[in-house]
């Protein structure tokens, strides 16, 4: 469960969550969109247990959570290998499980002769797709994303988004996942939280039932959606 009830939240003396609630469904991905500067990465951040609320009450029952950022945030002083063992080292103390763990998952994304390479060797695409996989090999229930594909091109973007669906579909977290772009929400969310201005309140879920292998933003019910969102929001 992450259920925000009656939360409040200030920085520099401006309030950000005024008695805000929402909650966010299991095992699905729950797209944030809103307008820039509203509050979208707090919200991770209060999610994460990075700050804390000044009033009000976060259930969450997840123990581990994994963290998308914008930057791949790579060690460029370690090799690709130990990049994704340092972040198993405190869940897995067996070196022969992590050396296994790691390996399968660099296969899995057709990376397995990068493992001796070190981050400035990587192209950026290759970097993006290896902190996906570093995500999904911590072993937590929630995963929470501040706009990773912001800055890739349109074909990156795709190619990434279509690999998030194919680990995410083998291990269905709860996602988390705070966008500018209502294309990329569209294409993967299953809600679509649309959020105001400050004080940051939930205007609308909108669920997606799309069930195709790799939605696209030209079916007609994803169509349909984004003009309801794109009506909702005129006033940002």
């Amino acid at each position: 469960m992450l259920k925000f009830i009656h939360v409040n939240f200030s920085y520099d003396k401006q309030l950000v969550l005024d008695k805000f609630n929402v909650k966010f469904i299991d095992q699905k991905i729950n797209c944030i969109v809103g307008p820039s500067a509203v509050g979208k990465s707090t919200l991770l951040n209060l999610i994460a247990g990075i700050i804390k609320p000044q009033f009000g009450t976060i259930q969450n029952s997840y123990r581990k959570v994994s963290y998308l950022f914008q930057e791949e945030r790579l060690i460029n002083e370690i090799t690709v290998f130990r990049n994704l063992d340092l972040i198993l080292k405190s869940v897995y103390k067996n070196p022969t499980k992590r050396h296994r763990l790691i390996m399968d998952g660099l296969k899995s994304i057709q990376l397995s002769f990068i493992s001796d390479w070190y981050p400035n060797q990587l192209s950026g695409s290759m970097k993006h797709r290896l902190a996906l996989l570093r995500a999904f090999l911590y072993p937590s229930k929630l995963l929470l994303m501040d706009e990773p594909f912001t800055g890739l091109d349109i074909n990156v973007k795709q190619n990434i988004i279509k690999l998030f669906m194919h680990l995410w579909k083998k291990d269905k977290r709860t996602v988390v996942f705070v966008s500018h772009d209502l294309d990329e929400a569209l294409m993967m969310g299953n809600y679509i939280y649309v959020m105001s201005k400050k004080p940051m309140q939930v205007i609308k879920i909108i669920p997606i039932n799309k069930t195709h292998r790799m939605r696209t933003v030209y079916y007609r019910e994803i169509i349909d959606i984004k003009k309801k969102i794109i009506q909702l929001t005129k006033k940002w």
